[in-house]
């Protein structure tokens, strides 16, 4: 619950998070300009802000309570995600491409480092937790190595998201599992209770299913219906907090409810705006959270352990890319697959942090550990970009850049999305009503990929049908764009005449891609020129054309006496 302890504390928290996000915001466009990912600058930023004696953020502190309760948010955000990504297309895609590396990199990898933590007298709990904790990678960061270096669709990237998305399911098993595993007594009571914890999960998971078919659906058309974007976005966050909040109540964890409330949207038609609405508010609260990970790690502690915190980074580091090659070996991979996909992957994932606090809260791991696996983590996920860029041959680079032909059946088999992400020089066009269908047939019939964004639920539903790539989602966000391959695109179309939302879509479509072409309707003179102004590609104003077209037949009339 959030909550200020004292009016002292309200006043100065707000400050202290305006200043916060201004140095996070600071630090990394510095750290953009060298092309290294933003969170060493936003762990930095907590740390110093933390330090600097304007807010009580020592441990247990109202301050602190409120800072972890709202990254929490963003960690909750982050599992509803991951939730709407496991459509059932997905987990198929996965058996395929990442399930057999994913355990095999888990499973070598736990028993690499717990034995290891074992070896140094960790109890036998512990040290499996511990070797878990090194072995989970953040898929945020794995992602977006390869889009710096220009090779989103490089095998190795796809390797990469299907060994997260091993390493998340894993860590939602655990925390299932983690209450009964540290309850104590004997196995028969140890074992008892977790199969409690887990029978309750999958109930739990089993009924957002029946959700996602039943009740969810109806309620999001309902509410789509009416084309309010505020009331759509909130209607989303309130079925992910609902059924979050129901996780907590029957003891499976609201990380558990969030990934549910995930999995009930996930596959329907509504998924794509879900996850462009949600964008926004969990790339906040995810920046909040890796600032209250600077913030909590104390000075104390890296005085005395900074040479263990130090040779344990480099240790994972090293041993990470190496089983994590090895692991996509083991799996059928290519060596250079591995290669990228170990480097991807060398740094500890967010999600360590949230084991390593459960641990400390089921009394697996004591608060000194916790203190290191914080340090630890946000040193490794600062310090793994340059894994990526050092390590790596320039030729793997090369190599990693280069495009990558689809095989046979590859875009009848993919999902939608994968189909979206695979797309190169395609046309988007936003709107499907008659000037959209016309167009969108006619650039069909020359063979020109159209991904096609709309706004009425039943209109995508019919398209989907048909197996045309439609997104339900909101033009006027980047989001949007961004799953629509703006960047990757050679022209965006507007098909119906909103002066509004066509210089909002522009803006944004020329920061992403300065040189596509824009082709959009306007219904005054005054916004012809406004658009013109904005985009002078091409804008086609209604009145005028109409007008062209009229005085044509007119004309056509007094053809025969002027011959």
């Amino acid at each position: 619950m959030l909550y200020f302890a004292a009016s002292n504390t309200h006043e100065r928290f707000l400050p202290l998070l305006g200043l916060t996000l201004l140095l996070t915001v600071g630090a990394a466009l510095v750290l953009r300009r060298v092309q290294l990912p933003a969170l060493a600058g936003f762990f930095l930023s907590g740390f110093v802000l933390a330090r600097t004696g304007f807010i009580d953020l020592s441990e247990g502190s109202a301050s602190a309570n409120l800072l972890v309760a709202m990254g929490d948010v963003g960690v909750v955000l982050l599992m509803f995600s991951i939730g709407a990504d496991c459509s059932l297309h997905e987990l198929k895609q996965l058996r395929k491409r990442g399930l057999r590396a994913g355990l095999w990199q888990v499973g070598i990898s736990v028993a690499v480092f717990g034995m290891a933590a074992w070896g140094f007298g960790q109890p036998a709990g512990s040290a499996l937790l511990l070797g878990l904790i090194a072995a989970i990678s953040s898929t945020a960061v794995g992602v977006r190595l390869f889009e710096d270096c220009g090779a989103p669709g490089h095998p190795a990237a796809r390797t990469v998201l299907g060994i997260a998305l091993v390493q998340d399911l894993i860590v939602i098993l655990t925390l299932l599992m983690l209450p009964g595993l540290a309850g104590g007594g004997d196995a028969a009571g140890v074992a008892g209770a977790a199969g409690l914890i887990s029978l309750k999960g999958m109930i739990f998971l089993a009924a957002a299913a029946v959700l996602s078919r039943w009740g969810i659906p109806q309620l999001l058309r309902t509410v789509s219906r009416t084309r309010a974007r505020d009331l759509f976005t909130l209607t989303v966050l309130a079925v992910c907090a609902v059924i979050a909040a129901m996780g907590q109540w029957l003891g499976v964890g609201v990380s558990i409810g969030a990934f549910a409330a995930g999995v009930a949207v996930s596959g329907s038609v509504y998924s794509h705006r879900i996850q462009a609405d949600v964008a926004p508010f969990k790339d906040f609260f995810l920046t909040i959270f890796f600032l209250s990970v600077g913030a909590l790690v104390s000075p104390a502690a890296l005085a005395e352990h900074w040479l263990l915190i130090l040779s344990l980074t480099l240790v994972i580091l090293a041993l990470k890319t190496a089983l994590t090659t090895a692991a996509v070996r083991f799996g059928k991979g290519a060596l250079t697959t591995g290669l990228l996909a170990g480097a991807a992957l060398s740094g500890v994932g967010e999600f360590a942090i949230v084991l390593a606090r459960e641990g400390v809260s089921t009394g697996l791991l004591t608060a000194e550990v916790l203190q290191i696996t914080l340090a630890v983590t946000a040193l490794s996920l600062s310090l793994s970009p340059l894994v990526m860029k050092l390590i790596v041959p320039p030729a793997l680079r090369r190599e990693a850049a280069a495009p990558v032909a689809a095989f046979p059946g590859q875009k009848k088999a993919a999902s939608f999305s994968q189909r979206v992400k695979e797309m190169e020089d395609h046309a988007i066009l936003c709107g499907y009503g008659t000037v959209g269908e016309i167009i969108h047939k006619g650039l069909t019939r020359l063979g020109i990929p159209v991904v096609i964004i709309e706004l009425n639920a039943e209109t995508v539903a019919a398209l989907l049908k048909k197996g045309h790539p439609v997104l339900f989602a909101d033009i006027a966000q980047a989001d949007t764009l961004e799953l629509a391959g703006i960047s990757r695109a050679r022209m965006i179309i507007l098909s119906f005449p909103s002066a509004e939302v066509a210089r909002a879509t522009i803006t944004i479509a020329k920061e992403r891609n300065p040189d596509i072409l824009t082709i959009c309707r306007a219904r005054w003179p005054h916004e012809a020129a406004t658009l013109r102004e904005l985009a002078p590609d091409t804008v086609v104003h209604d009145e005028m054309e109409s007008g062209l077209k009229m005085l044509r037949l007119c004309a056509r009339v007094y053809e025969p006496e002027n011959v």
